[in-house]
């Protein structure tokens, strides 16, 4: 059932959506602003109205993700499933394996699994951001305090809100976030020097 939630959750990950609601308004994310098929680019190119959309859209994959990996195996299957459509948003097979950040479908997943997280990490990973003048330096600080603030939680044994179950279950998403969307930022930073 982990194979279910897996293929479920990169299959959710993968569907084209920015680059379809881009191309619904005239605009392709692809060959305009930076490129890439993502809330930021949305942003730049096509405004305020197409970026929450992509936003909106890509949450509830991540989302939906999340929630049928509970149903299918609990847990394990939860976690399986978002970090897989988190996945298959970064290696989108549409686009040769060079797809979004995949930070809008972890917010989704996120608000599945661990809503406080999303109350702890977003500010955090916004301010930071600000602050330094550069998305990729706070989208990595914010994903590396993401992952150490999952590992406090289940140290101090905090609630999650609804979801998965503290413990491994709520590591293992921290570490697996940090690790599938970090590279992309890392990347970023490489290129802009």
């Amino acid at each position: 059932m982990i194979a279910a939630a897996l293929l479920i959750g990169f299959g959710l990950g993968a569907i084209p959506s920015a680059h379809l609601l881009a191309l619904a308004v005239g605009h392709n994310l692809r060959t305009e602003g930076t490129g890439n098929p993502g809330t930021a680019n949305a942003l730049v190119v096509g405004g305020k109205k197409l970026a929450g959309a992509v936003l909106l859209v890509d949450m509830l994959k991540g989302f939906l993700a999340v929630q049928l990996g509970l149903a299918l195996v609990g847990s394990g299957g939860a976690v399986a499933g978002g970090l897989s459509a988190i996945s298959g948003q970064i290696f989108n097979p549409w686009f040769r394996f060079r797809g979004g950040k995949g930070l809008g479908v972890a917010g989704g997943v996120t608000m599945a699994a661990w809503p406080l997280g999303l109350v702890v990490a977003v500010p955090f990973m916004a301010g930071t951001a600000r602050l330094m003048g550069s998305a990729a330096k706070g989208a990595l600080l914010g994903l590396a305090f993401y992952t150490a603030a999952t590992i406090a939680w289940v140290a101090l044994d905090l609630p999650v809100g609804w979801g998965i179950d503290t413990g491994v279950a709520l590591v293992a998403l921290g570490l697996g976030v940090l690790l599938i969307a970090a590279p992309k930022f890392v990347a970023d930073l490489r290129r802009a020097t």
